[in-house]
């Protein structure tokens, strides 16, 4: 009975090795059948098993990838077009600083031939302020008894006569402008030097007295400064008659456009020697 009950066991034991040995076999031989493709089952079974994590993965990549570029990368995009957006305005200032230096060495060249021109000792001095009407016609500039200007001193321009200072401090002076209403100043015609008193109407044109009107005077007849008032010396461009008509007194209704910009001039000369001085 004990024999029966060993073979039983041994048989038993044979079947356990052998049913899993059997599994193994079938289990290779699958995974060198092809399907009618010619792809092993075993690498379909693979794949198959491995997409989803595949899938799942490339979503986490992408979202990763997304979250980079709108969030980080963009947010370093946008400080780096900040900071060129920056350097573009400190390039366009600096351009534009330097085209107004440039504008201003012209203009200061060109005052520098004028004052060359001037027998009288003279300074440059920068128009500081002007009044806020500009009918009052009247300009500051930064030079004052300490720089030896003096109440009346002659301001000329690139372009000509300007005006006359009326108030001086240390440092700076007021300037009544040749359009001022209370300007006056004694001028001659060029051509036929024929000496009048031009006097300021509080707007840009001027008006020129005492001309005869049996003198001849022409449209575009250059006046200058006649150096008969004291203040201005013989010579100075002043500006250009407009019109000419006879008048219904003894003397010529004269217009004249002055030659200096009266509005937008920024520098200027003081003359500091009187002209009976020389």
């Amino acid at each position: 009975m004990s024999i029966d009950l060993a073979a039983k066991a041994k048989e038993s034991r044979a079947i356990f090795v052998l049913i899993p040995l059997l599994v193994l076999h079938l289990g290779l031989l699958s995974f060198q059948i092809e399907d009618p493709a010619g792809t092993l089952l075993l690498k379909r079974w693979i794949v198959a098993v491995g997409t989803p994590f595949l899938n799942l993965s490339a979503a986490v990549t992408e979202r990763c990838e997304r979250l980079w570029k709108g969030y980080v990368w963009l947010r370093g995009a946008r400080q780096e077009n900040q900071q060129l957006r920056e350097l573009v305005q400190q390039l366009a200032l600096r351009e534009s600083a330097a085209a107004q230096l440039k504008d201003e060495n012209l203009r200061l060249r060109r005052l520098l031939k004028v004052s060359e021109n001037l027998s009288l000792e003279n300074i440059g001095a920068r128009v500081v302020g002007r009044t806020p009407n500009y009918l009052s016609h009247v300009v500051y500039i930064n030079r004052g008894t300490s720089e030896r200007v003096r109440l009346d001193s002659p301001v000329i321009c690139e372009g000509g006569a300007l005006g006359r200072t009326v108030l001086v401090s240390q440092h700076h002076a007021q300037v009544q402008l040749i359009s001022n209403a209370d300007s006056s100043i004694g001028v001659m015609l060029e051509s036929t030097r024929i000496p009048g008193v031009l006097r300021g109407l509080g707007e840009q044109k001027l008006s020129l007295h005492y001309i005869s009107n049996s003198e001849q005077v022409n449209a575009g007849d250059r006046v200058i400064t006649s150096g008969l008032d004291g203040i201005f010396p013989k010579g100075i461009p002043v500006g250009r008659v407009v019109a000419s008509r006879k008048g219904k007194s003894v003397f010529r209704d004269i217009e004249v456009e002055p030659f200096a910009d009266l509005v937008r001039t920024e520098e200027v000369l003081v003359l500091l020697t009187k002209p009976n001085a020389e």
